[in-house]
This record gives C-alpha cells, structure tokens and sequence, in this order.
C-alpha cells in the first residue's frame, strides 16, 4: 500500500512538472533583421511573454535583434517563431507560438528605427516596454511589466499592471493606467479628457502650467498634495481635490489607492 502511494505521489510530481512546461532545458536563439524604410513608414510590435526596447537612431533602416527563450528545450523553443511583414507603408513584428499554452517561453526584442519613422502600437505580456527618441502617437501595453517612455515626438497612452509607469519628455499624453505601481509623468499638453489610473502607488506629475485644464483627484489612506503649482480650487480635502488650471479645459482625471498623489509644476515653464 505504500508503495502504491509513492508510486502515485510520482506520478502527481511528473504532471504538475508537464504542466508547468518543465519538461526540458532551458535554450535560446536568436534572430535579427534589417528593413528599409522612410518616413512615411510605420512601425507597430505584438510580443508575447518578453521585453521590448525601442529606440531611435540616425540610420535609414529598422534593425531587429530578439532573443528567443524557452525552458522547454529544442522542439519547443522552434515552435517559437518572429514573423516581420513590410508593405508600403506599415511594418509589423509580431511573435507567433504554435506550442502549447502552458509552456514557459518568451522573446525579448531590441529595436532601432530611424528618427523620422513612426511608432504606433506596442503591446506584450509579462514584459517590460522602454521607448525613447522616436516620433508617433503611441500606444504601449503590456502585463505584469514597467512601461518607460522618454522624449518622443507624439500623443502616448498606457496600459500595463504590476509595473511602474514612466513619461518624461512627450509632447502630450493620453490615458495612463496600471495597478499595483507607481505612475510618474510630465504632463506638456492632452488632446482629449484623460485618465491617470493606479492602485497602491503613487502618482507624480509634472504639469506645464500653461495648459487649460480642469483637474480631479482622488486617493484613499493617503493625500493629495500640491507643491509648486496654483489651481483655482472648487473642492479641498485631504483625499479629495477638485481644481482648474487657466481657463476651462480638457479634464484630467488622477485616481490611486493607499498612496499619495503629488502635482508639480513642470521646471521647463
């Protein structure tokens, strides 16, 4: 009867290990591409499960460099495949997996584009976005990753959860959402009402104070706190804050939980 029992406690051991994609080691690949483009060219990523960098550089062609990794050994990591389609004007990255769906693999991306080139969309899952030095209205989301986004020439919005948020240095933003993480932003200009949203982090903006907008922000078991900057307040309280800045505008929305809420004037004004 024992043994029986051992016997099954093995077995158990081996599926839940099946399962978890533990079924080989730990291998990786690599791919790189170079693509020629101008700038009416426009450039959008879909990953899964990894990281992708995006960086602006004076060259005349997009190069890609990702690294492919999966815990699943050789058979799975070939199932794993980067597909690149150029037409005239788009130029889309996308990871594709024919695997199963339990397997633990991933694909970690690091993009260079021309300045005058544009960024669209970027999505990812249990990855972290970084994108600096490019132009576009951009859309970045990802899961359980950090969102980084500095000196771009366009309007950026943001989805992502368990993960800081990062904006410095854009020409205006749009809606910025996560949970569990810090939301640091530098606010130049928005084009329509926008949303600021996290859970148990704190958010910092940094506000150009020649913008027209209305402002509401909201937090609990924490404050909201002005320094540096004058709004005409409707509503003062200490979790609660309701103000314009300049005439009426666009309304921006600031909401987080169990941590503060700081609104700065933004130091290039």
């Amino acid at each position: 009867m024992k043994k029986n029992l051992t016997i099954i406690v093995m077995i158990s051991l081996l599926l839940i290990g099946c399962l978890n994609g533990c079924i080989g080691p730990t291998v990786t690949d690599t791919f790189s591409g170079e693509y020629s483009v101008d700038e009416q060219t426009i450039v959008s990523v879909s990953n899964i499960n990894g990281a992708i960098e995006i960086t602006g550089w004076n060259g005349d062609k997009v190069t890609v460099s990702a690294v492919k990794t999966s815990t699943s050994g050789e058979e799975e990591l070939r199932k794993i495949n980067i597909s690149v389609t150029q037409t005239e004007k788009h130029l889309e990255i996308e990871t594709k997996y024919t695997g199963q769906s339990l397997i633990q693999y991933g694909v970690d991306y690091s993009i260079r584009v021309p300045f005058n080139t544009t960024i669209e969309t970027l999505t990812t899952s249990n990855g972290a976005i970084q994108i600096s030095h490019v132009k576009g209205d951009i859309s970045a989301s990802s899961s359980n990753g950090a969102i980084t986004i500095e000196n771009v020439e366009g309007v950026v919005s943001v989805s992502t959860s368990n993960g800081h948020i990062g904006i410095q240095n854009v020409t205006g933003i749009g809606n910025l959402r996560t949970s569990n993480g810090a939301i640091t932003a530098e606010i130049q200009s928005i084009q329509d009402d926008t949303s600021i949203e996290t859970s148990n982090g704190a958010v910092t903006v940094y506000v150009n104070p020649l913008i027209n907008a209305t402002f509401e922000m909201t937090t609990s078991n924490a404050k909201v706190q002005l320094q540096e900057i004058t709004l005409n307040v409707s509503l003062l309280e200490a979790t609660h804050v309701i103000g314009t800045l300049g005439t009426d505008g666009q309304k921006i929305d600031i909401r987080t939980s169990n941590a503060n809420i700081y609104v700065y004037k933004l130091q290039a004004y």
